[in-house]
């Protein structure tokens, strides 16, 4: 009786036993017409590589390839498509584009429409008013067909499309990472970004800050990062419009307190009973207007 790890090398060994019983019968019946020699399968040189050596070879693993492939395709072509539709309408992007707080590409009027009717899908909640996103410039694609890229029949990355880099030349369908750039309103490929040091717009040279560049498109973590810069922006732009808020305040309070004094001063001049009416009007009335002021900074 043959112990268990002799059992697994001789089943491990029975493939190759298989190819060579084949070559014989092809060798036998001049498949090659050369000596035996014949041209092996698809399946028989993916076995006889040696990352898949010993590893089945059949009906399933053919399957199991078939999908790997399939799935590959179907993720590319989702990779084209964020690259190149409208995240609003799923139209192909024209001018004028705009990017989300998010790094999402939309045609501009068609984002607009679906804000005044609040219907954003779902993936763009984020949007809600014209703060959440910005104007971007796309440089086109000079070898770039509509027509040509409408019938397809390529490879999602051998296809042309619409917008490349300005700097690289690198085209933008999903396999390379971009980058828009909120100072110049550039979108440009990662790369082009780093030959220069990330530190100004390639394109422009205006100088980038903190948070001045949004990943377009961005992977799990690039999007978490996004989430939370957006965040933070909306917090400070309600703090520096309750500031603001103040301030007009402030100025109502203070104006409502000249007048009172103005016409206190006139009442004591010699306007008797219609100055001292003024100033009390003036005095009940002040604290009202700084509120409603205040009131109207914060909505």
């Amino acid at each position: 009786v043959h112990s268990p790890s002799r059992r697994l090398a001789s089943a491990q060994r029975e493939p190759l036993r298989e190819l060579h019983r084949h070559a014989a019968d092809c060798g036998r019946r001049g498949g090659g017409g050369d000596g035996g020699v014949y041209p092996l399968t698809h399946t028989e040189m993916q076995w006889m590589q040696s990352a898949n050596m010993g590893v089945g070879t059949g009906i399933g693993a053919v399957a199991r390839d078939h999908r790997h492939w399939a799935d590959r395709a179907s993720e590319d072509a989702l990779r084209l498509d964020r690259a190149t539709l409208c995240a609003a309408s799923s139209k192909p992007l024209a001018p004028p584009v705009v990017v989300t707080e998010l790094g999402l590409l939309c045609n501009k009027e068609e984002l607009l429409e679906r804000l005044l009717s609040k219907s954003m899908p779902q993936h763009l909640a984020h949007v809600q008013s014209l703060r959440d996103f910005a104007e971007a410039t796309l440089h086109p694609n000079p070898h770039y067909a509509a027509d040509k890229a409408a019938k397809g029949g390529e490879a999602a990355e051998d296809r042309e499309v619409p917008f490349v880099c300005p700097i690289a030349g690198t085209p933008m369908n999903g396999r390379s990472p971009f980058v828009f750039l909120r100072p110049s309103g550039r979108v440009v490929s990662e790369r082009a970004l780093k030959g220069v040091g990330a530190t100004a717009c390639p394109v422009t040279d205006v100088p980038l800050g903190e948070g001045d560049t949004v990943h377009l498109n961005p992977n799990a973590e690039q999007r978490e990062a996004l989430e939370q810069r957006h965040e933070e922006r909306r917090a400070a732009a309600k703090a520096a419009k309750a500031a603001k808020g103040g301030k007009k305040a402030q100025k109502a309070a203070a104006a409502a307190a000249a007048a009172a004094a103005a016409a206190g001063a006139s009442g004591s001049g010699g306007g008797g009973d219609a100055g001292d009416a003024a100033a009390a009007g003036a005095v009940r009335d002040g604290p009202k207007l700084a509120a409603g002021a205040a009131e109207g900074a914060t909505r």
